[in-house]
């Protein structure tokens, strides 16, 4: 049995009568609530008598000379205390009481000849010893520690252990072996409840028997008084009042609830809900009933108010209520429903699926003075979620179990074939019903458990005849006593030592926690502090992400405003410069790998260079950009000889970048852009729209007799801008042919272009001489060998080419130092 005591609170003082002081009630009157907390109705001989239950009665047995007397006198008194009877006054009446009247002596005189016991009494004669001195000092009675007690045996044997030791002795004795005593016995027992103990503690297991925070499931009340406990069950853990339960004295050792005592592990069901759970008690009918239930239904009471049990009025429960629905559960037809106080409020609940929603229910004593006198009553109120007073708490009470569903999922899974006929749902509702009638519920019991090096340090602590054997049984015994006690330690101290242990070490940290808690208040500020810290520098962060992007957004609007050739040109370089992959044209020629470059190349040009006169805004126009970047192609293939990749790279960069410089014209021009300053015109120039394309303008131009009267220049900027006219068109047959013919026509006017700038042949021009579009031939003549005498300081292992089938060979220095 275990009880919580939270809060000491002095209990008023209730007015206590004398044994003989019994209230007599001729007609049945059910007792109101005040007063069943301190009465107790008993019916003698057809009338009920009221009893304090505060009284100091005595108990006299029957056969007590005492208990005679007294039934004597308390039949004279009914006698006399009979009331009068009203009926007609004749003479017959008159004559049969005073017949009566005068046999009332002679019967009283015969009553007087039993004579009463008379006491015996001898007196010993004896000399008492002489007290000792009493010395001033007081005596103080000091409790011994933990630590000593753990050392002395204080188990006591029960009738129980007496007969199991008393069969193993007998069995030890049949088998020629000395018996056990019984302090070998206690002192065996004593070790296997304070070793497994102090295994639990070890571990950790030292869950407290009382749970500080459990409310009474019957008045959902948390609050004790000394004379009102809560008092929980050791099976089932359920927790009650002692007075909301019916449980007037506390009693010792283990306490059980109605159902763990006498249904043990068998599920049962509510007769006025479909909850299961809670506190039980037995109808009157042999049925099983929530207390609670019976408190709040009003046509429901109980037999005796004292033990709150049995519950009786089940048949005066009018059909109207067993058919009301209940809104939380939606079951209908399933126990009896309650409905909301709420004026024309007809909600229906169960008062556990109340409890179960945490629904405002509240019971509260009445005073009632009238001119009788003063009456108790109980007043009773309970609303639906909707009525639910303004402020109200909601504490939901989780200690029932999920009703099972009867036309919920299991149902709508059922086989199509079993709810074809309905002997099929017949037999299905009995097996179903029969399962639910065998389900158990398990108790949670923690099995002790001794580790085996402390099992053979107790064994080595007796000496007995086979004691491995005899410890090894008394252990299984011990173990079964304590499952059957529900895993309760069979020592009273260890009962409550943990909760002892427990408020006493709460007391000798009282200081350190306090500390603790002004610790984690600090740090909690600290870190609340911190956080918001970091959430204003996020959001700086983020304000100054916002403010850089704008700022690059007002950097570029007003670069176009300023400068918006610049940014053209920008990205013209960008793009020219993804047209080298390999970085060749990106840095200045390093001059320490290559010495003699300066010698051959006076004006070097990359695009690092480049993009820093952008940046300096010295590219007014594009034609001064376009000349910087033809100078970087023409440096690279005047020093490199053609069979090298830089030559190759520098053939590829000139074709494809300057697709990108034409395209950039045509944009330039479209946009329109002052040569002087490189800002927007005020006005964009008028374009005439392009003519037409047609291959029929490719064929005219491919034609060289069409172009006799146009210069070189404009020649090759015509071929050029049909071959980006003829790239764009679709893929055909016709497209490639004419993509070959143009490319052979650009090849044939470069190369006269290369002629005309091409001087006179001479050493300090580097490989000019040799370019690979020059079409310059040196004929094999008389000069030759003055001309191999130059050449051989500043070329290495010259290659002779084969140039035609001719008589005349042609040599062709290709490779360079």
């Amino acid at each position: 049995m275990r009880r919580k005591g939270r809060w000491h609170r002095v209990s008023t003082p209730r007015t206590s009568t004398s044994p003989c002081s019994i209230k007599h009630s001729p007609t049945r009157e059910t007792l109101t609530y005040a007063q069943a907390q301190r009465m107790v109705e008993i019916e003698i001989e057809g009338r009920l008598h009221r009893i304090s239950i505060f009284d100091p009665l005595d108990i006299i047995s029957d056969d007590d000379p005492t208990a005679q007397e007294m039934s004597e006198c308390n039949s004279n008194k009914e006698n006399s205390e009979q009331p009068p009877q009203h009926c007609l006054r004749s003479k017959r009446h008159k004559a049969s009481k005073a017949k009566k009247k005068s046999e009332a002596p002679t019967t009283h005189g015969h009553a007087t000849t039993s004579t009463l016991p008379e006491p015996k009494v001898r007196v010993i004669e004896c000399s008492p010893p002489s007290a000792p001195h009493r010395s001033a000092a007081y005596y103080k009675f000091e409790e011994k520690s933990s630590e000593e007690l753990d050392e002395e045996v204080e188990y006591d044997m029960d009738e129980e252990d007496y007969a199991w030791l008393e069969i193993i002795n007998d069995k030890r004795k049949s088998e020629g072996f000395s018996s056990v005593s019984q302090d070998i016995f206690e002192f065996l027992m004593d070790r296997f409840e304070k070793e497994s103990y102090f295994e639990n503690q070890k571990q950790g297991d030292q869950q407290s028997l009382i749970d500080e925070d459990a409310v009474c499931c019957i008045c959902m009340d948390g609050e004790c008084q000394n004379s009102n406990v809560i008092l929980f069950c050791d099976m089932c853990n359920l927790a009650v009042h002692q007075e909301c339960y019916g449980v007037p004295y506390i009693p010792e050792g283990q306490w059980l609830c109605r159902h763990c005592l006498q249904s043990g592990n068998t599920a049962i069901e509510c007769v006025l809900c479909p909850n299961r759970g809670g506190a039980f008690k037995k109808t009157d009918d042999d049925r099983w009933g929530h207390v609670v239930c019976a408190l709040w239904i009003p046509e429901v009471g109980f037999a005796n108010t004292v033990f709150i049990e049995p519950i009786d009025g089940v048949r005066n429960i009018p059909p109207a209520r067993w058919k009301l629905t209940c809104y939380l559960c939606k079951k209908k037809g399933v126990g009896a429903c309650i409905q909301c106080h709420k004026a024309n409020c007809y909600t229906a609940f169960h008062v556990t699926c109340a409890q179960k929603a945490g629904l405002y229910m509240k019971m509260e004593p009445v005073k009632e003075v009238t001119v009788t006198g003063t009456t108790f009553s109980v007043k009773k109120t309970a609303y639906c979620d909707a009525h639910t007073p303004s402020g109200c708490v909601r504490r939901p009470l989780n200690i029932y179990d999920e009703p099972e569903s009867k036309n919920g999922i299991c149902r709508k899974g059922m086989d199509k074939s079993l709810r074809s006929t309905s002997k099929v749902r017949k037999k299905a509702k009995k097996s179903k019903k029969a399962v639910s009638e065998t389900c158990t519920v398990v108790p949670t019991v923690s099995v002790p458990d001794i580790p085996p090096q402390r099992i053979n340090k107790i064994i080595n602590q007796v000496s007995i005849q086979r004691k491995k054997q005899f410890v090894e049984r008394l252990q299984s015994y011990w173990l079964l006593k304590r499952l059957s006690r529900n895993g309760i330690p069979l020592l009273r101290r260890l009962q409550s030592s943990l909760q002892s242990q427990r408020n006493i070490q709460e007391r000798e940290d009282d200081e350190e926690v306090q500390s603790l808690k002004k610790k984690l208040k600090y740090w909690q500020r600290l870190r609340h502090d911190l956080e918001r810290a970091r959430l204003l520098i996020e959001l700086i962060r983020k304000r100054e992400k916002l403010k850089r992007e704008q700022v690059k957004v007002e950097q570029v609007a007003m670069e176009l405003q300023l400068t918006p050739l610049t940014v053209l040109l920008r990205s013209l370089l960008e793009q020219l410069q993804e047209k080298d992959p390999a970085h060749i044209f990106a840095q200045p020629v390093n001059l320490s790998e290559v010495p003699d470059y300066l010698d051959h190349i006076k004006h070097p040009m990359d695009f690092s260079t480049m993009k820093k006169r952008l940046e300096e805004q010295r590219y007014h126009n594009l034609n001064a950009f376009e000349e910087d970047f033809n100078l970087i192609i023409e440096n690279c293939m005047k020093y490199n000889a053609k069979d090298t990749i830089f030559y190759r790279a520098a053939v590829r960069l000139r074709d494809q970048g300057g697709v990108l410089l034409r395209q950039t014209r045509r944009d330039a021009n479209g946009i329109g852009f002052d040569e002087v300053t490189g800002m927007h015109l005020p006005e964009p120039p008028k374009i005439e729209p392009p003519p037409q394309f047609s291959w029929e303008d490719v064929d005219k131009l491919l034609n060289p007799s069409n172009r006799v009267h146009m210069p070189l220049e404009e020649q090759l900027r015509e071929l050029l801008e049909k071959l980006d006219l003829t790239f764009a068109m679709k893929s055909s047959g016709s497209r490639s042919k004419r993509l070959k013919l143009l490319k052979r026509e650009i090849s044939n006017v470069r190369q006269l272009l290369s002629q005309q700038h091409i001087q006179p042949p001479q050493i300090e021009s580097g490989i000019g001489s040799f370019e690979e579009e020059s079409g310059l031939i040196v004929e094999n003549d008389g000069e030759e060998d003055e001309l191999q005498k130059k050449r051989m300081h500043l070329w290495k292992a010259p290659t002779l080419v084969t140039i035609d089938d001719s008589a005349h060979l042609h040599f062709l220095c290709r490779e360079k130092v």
